[in-house]
């Protein structure tokens, strides 16, 4: 087969559309700040009692609701003022359930929402109110806590829905991934100062990671694991055997059996997609996408020494 004229690193090459998952990756991406990151931490919290709005109730307090003569705001009347401010910030949210958990010592409200997609929040109603991500919240404190397990919990969401991070992020997931079954999620870092990112787990397949606007759904990019693997990240909720399931699922019915344990990302030309599979003692193959994403081609790995210097995980010769 004619040599493919290849295009520099993978981490250059990759400038199509990723298939199945949107986005395209720049050289220097995907960046931002990472979970457990000290850009996190630092700007967020100022000392034992602080939230990312300054001190209020920590969540053992707020477990112990209401407090002295106090009444929680009822549901229906925190439904209708976070309803209200959201609307005039902009966020969509379907709200399912709220709750009143407390104040700041300021004795401003604290109001707490689950929606029916995307990510809940913590509502703080000042005259500017603060509004935040309840999946950015407990990334935060899992960061905070396992640099001092004995650190106080000073921001987090008690809604049942919103420790549900899978459940929150599944209808992004399948905005961009339909196949996906998530099982895991969670939000993993801020990229400049208006995208959030979050990383997908799919039961037996490749992940993924999207980016939103903060307080928003909508999905502006994403990058699937393998695609980031060859850009030197790594997704936690992905395993090599699940990428190697993924890239073995668009082989054609009927085709070459392969007992598929790895796969990789080998790179992109004239738009196609080209991966290598590994298939146990087997003999490994290289496959070619189209730039649509669909299956084209796949050759032996003995057949495909001209491909970007050929098979590196699998046996060429059975």
């Amino acid at each position: 087969m004619r040599r493919l004229a290849w295009i520099g690193a993978v981490t250059a090459a990759i400038a199509a559309s990723l298939a199945p998952h949107g986005a395209a990756l720049a050289q220097d991406e995907p960046g931002g700040n990472a979970m457990g990151g000290p850009e996190i931490s630092s700007g967020h919290h100022q000392g034992d009692h602080q939230g990312p709005i300054g001190p209020y109730l920590s969540a053992a307090e707020l477990r112990n609701w209401p407090q002295g003569s106090r009444r929680p705001t009822p549901e229906r009347l925190v439904r209708q003022r976070t309803a209200e401010i959201f609307a005039a910030a902009g966020v969509p949210c379907e709200i399912i359930a709220a709750h009143n958990p407390g104040e700041t010592r300021r004795r401003k409200d604290i109001y707490e929402v689950a929606c029916r997609e995307g990510p809940g929040y913590m509502v703080v109603a000042e005259e500017d109110p603060a509004i935040l991500n309840c999946l950015h919240l407990a990334a935060t404190e899992e960061a905070l806590r396992a640099v001092d397990a004995s650190r106080p919990v000073t921001s987090l969401c008690l809604l049942d829905q919103n420790k549900d991070a899978a459940a929150s992020l599944r209808p992004l997931a399948a905005s961009i991934n339909p196949a996906c079954a998530v099982d895991q999620a969670a939000w993993i870092g801020r990229v400049g100062e208006d995208q959030d990112r979050y990383e997908i787990g799919c039961a037996g397949g490749d992940g993924l990671w999207l980016q939103t606007p903060i307080n928003r759904t909508d999905v502006t990019r994403s990058f699937s694991c393998l695609d980031l693997i060859a850009l030197g990240e790594a997704c936690k909720f992905t395993t090599g055997a699940e990428q190697a399931a993924t890239v073995a699922s668009w082989l054609p019915e009927g085709g070459a059996a392969c007992a598929a344990d790895g796969a990789r990302v080998v790179g992109v030309a004239d738009g196609a997609r080209y991966y290598e599979l590994s298939c146990g003692a087997g003999p490994g193959m290289m496959l070619r996408l189209t730039p649509e994403g669909r299956f084209d081609q796949a050759w032996p790995c003995a057949q495909a020494t001209g491909i970007a210097g050929g098979c590196k995980l699998a046996r060429a010769e059975p």
